[in-house]
């Protein structure tokens, strides 16, 4: 627990015995024997005291990863990776069903560098009350494409070297031209269109735990985001869920945000090899 000094309470306001600091609970992962907005949870949803919507309008939620005070992804242990995964998943699946038609989207931030303004890590849900433009864009471009493009990237990755690691049905690798540099895409190997119903959607947790430790260990980085792609319920049924996961090596500049163009990307097969060197962080960990 995050003690601040001479103080009873944590200063943290997503520490265990802290949570009347937060808006009553959403959902959880706890203890059954513990009443909601009491210690005894493992994984804790809360609306976001701070929305980027007004609750008339969609949908904000905080999902704290764990009652520690954990600031980096890659410390979170496979079973608390897992259960953040669930959780962020449930939530997802509450902003979907939504009467007012949200575009439901989960992301992480990490590091202040990333747009996290409390460190103790959480990921985000939010539901858009309108169609996000990238988001929409993607959807159409599988609706569209002769081929899905993960499919196609994931067979040249296994060919170029640009595989990171597998676990599982899943694979994580270093797409052949990223969106943002340095970018690591997961996906299951067999084409599935929404992460929500996977039969085991808490197997992405401890893989992108993995990842964002294998990025600290080699590049020396802790700030990222991480985000999931996946289609919407009976509207995108061509699509291939995925996540990615974006070290944040430096700031979006003039170039970047007016032409959309990147800067400074990495070679994918050089740095997969790189990461596969930073092993040790293995999503089957305790």
């Amino acid at each position: 627990m995050h003690h601040a000094p001479g103080a009873d309470r944590p200063a943290c306001p997503f520490c265990a015995g802290a949570e009347a600091e937060t808006p009553p609970e959403t959902d959880a992962d706890r203890d059954p024997a513990t009443a909601p907005d009491t210690p005894g949870w493992r994984v804790r949803a809360v609306p976001n005291k701070y929305p980027v919507l007004a609750p008339e309008e969609g949908v904000h939620e905080v999902v704290v990863a764990t009652p520690r005070h954990v600031t980096r992804a890659g410390e979170l242990t496979h079973d608390e990776a897992r259960r953040l995964a669930v959780v962020v998943g449930r939530r997802l699946r509450a902003a979907e069903d939504d009467p007012r038609d949200l575009w439901p989207f989960a992301f992480l931030n990490q590091g202040r560098e990333a747009g996290a303004s409390l460190a103790h890590l959480h990921a985000q849900v939010v539901g858009i009350p309108f169609d996000p433009p990238r988001l929409a864009h993607r959807a159409a471009a599988f609706a569209d494409l002769p081929r899905c493009p993960v499919c196609a990237d994931l067979a040249g990755a296994a060919a170029e070297g640009r595989v990171v690691l597998a676990a599982g049905p899943l694979v994580a690798w270093l797409p052949h031209a990223p969106a943002w540099s340095a970018g690591i895409r997961v996906a299951p190997r067999d084409h599935a269109p929404r992460w929500v119903d996977d039969p085991d959607p808490g197997a992405l947790g401890p893989v992108l735990a993995d990842l964002a430790g294998r990025v600290h260990r080699g590049l020396g980085r802790e700030a990222l985001n991480a985000w999931v792609n996946q289609g919407r319920a009976g509207r995108d049924g061509r699509y291939h869920w995925h996540a990615d996961l974006v070290p944040r090596l430096g700031f979006l500049a003039g170039l970047e945000l007016g032409s959309g163009a990147l800067a400074g990307a990495n070679d994918p097969a050089a740095l997969a090899a790189r990461l596969r060197e930073q092993g040790g962080g293995d999503p089957a960990r305790g």
